[in-house]
């Protein structure tokens, strides 16, 4: 289903191809949204995709993807321990693990708390330690949050986000222009993360303790998971959070059993089944998500049974 209006679409050939067209009045729904289907990128509902809007702790998807690609990268392993640096309280929003400057964690239990509790000081640590050894590597001088954020603003790139900007690696809202980034581009990043089983350990899971070194001490603290949908409908992830000027955000990635389909030489075809959905300045964005999951599958199953087609390049998210 695609919520965007195009005359030159007969009814018949929306349906065809798996879309429905809808009114004008919800293509002026406040929220921008997308569904993404993971394996073959085709859309099939969007509306207000490709609107530049703030998206808050989003951000977050794009900074657990640079630290897990900077530990593949380096072969430094994410049980490696990063200090809390000095000046992380002074750019924190959100510190749920009630972090202090000195205390230590791993990188493994930093992913874990900025993906899964959304601790700003957890992604400012990542930052820190991080972009000082990106920094190290290029033999440059420079502000490791700097360094690491043009990162982030590189895997989007990559990854063919060209609408986004990054301010910082939490998504606080405390600089003068907010990062911007639109429905499309964070399910481009979203699909570059679910893409990785090591990112999906990190979103996958309700609760889990991490461990804080403080003062020869160890702190075990609980995380718990913000998105409330994880396990609802195939939910397995990725990221939830609400901001004041992004509103509530969401992407959710969902996976239904896999068909198997048995070929006359005897063999199997395997295809396998799964959406992203991008939720951004919603006042509900939970209930928006699981609705337009639902409303995602419908599409997909309608798509399915008319034998996959293209019809329009543009469907593509590539493309979109």
């Amino acid at each position: 289903m695609l919520r965007r209006i195009r005359p030159r679409f007969s009814l018949l050939a929306a349906i065809s191809a798996g879309l429905v067209l809808v009114s004008a009045a919800q293509v002026l729904a406040q929220s921008s949204v997308i569904v993404v289907d993971s394996f073959n990128r085709k859309v099939h509902v969007a509306g207000n995709a490709n609107a530049r809007r703030p998206v808050g702790g989003l951000a977050k998807i794009a900074t657990g993807m640079v630290a897990l690609d900077w530990s593949v990268a380096s072969k430094v392993g994410v049980n490696v321990l990063a200090p809390v640096p000095a000046y992380a309280p002074q750019m924190a929003g959100i510190n749920t693990l009630g972090l202090q400057p000195g205390d230590k964690l791993t990188l493994r239990d930093l992913i874990y708390a900025t993906m899964m509790g959304g601790d700003d000081l957890a992604a400012i640590t990542l930052a820190d330690f991080v972009g000082r050894d990106h920094l190290y590597r290029l033999g440059r001088q420079g502000d490791p949050q700097v360094e690491f954020v043009r990162q982030m603003n590189q895997l989007a790139y990559r990854e063919g986000a060209t609408g986004t900007r990054f301010q910082n690696p939490h998504g606080y809202e405390n600089t003068r222009t907010p990062g911007l980034s639109t429905a499309a581009d964070i399910a481009r990043l979203t699909l570059y993360a679910v893409s990785r089983p090591a990112m999906r350990f990190y979103t996958d899971q309700r609760t889990r303790n991490v461990t804080i070194y403080r003062a020869g001490q160890q702190l075990s603290v609980p995380v718990n998971n913000t998105n409330s949908l994880l396990g609802d409908s195939g939910i397995d992830g990725v990221k939830a959070t609400s901001t004041p000027r992004a509103g509530g955000c969401v992407a959710l990635s969902a996976e239904r059993p896999a068909s198997v389909y048995k070929q006359p030489n005897g063999s199997s075809l395997i295809y396998r089944h799964r959406l992203v959905v991008v939720v951004i300045g919603s006042g509900n964005p939970f209930g928006e998500a699981k609705a337009l999951l639902d409303q995602g599958w419908n599409a997909y199953n309608r798509w399915v049974a008319a034998g996959r087609p293209i019809a329009d390049e543009k469907q593509l998210l590539n493309n979109f």
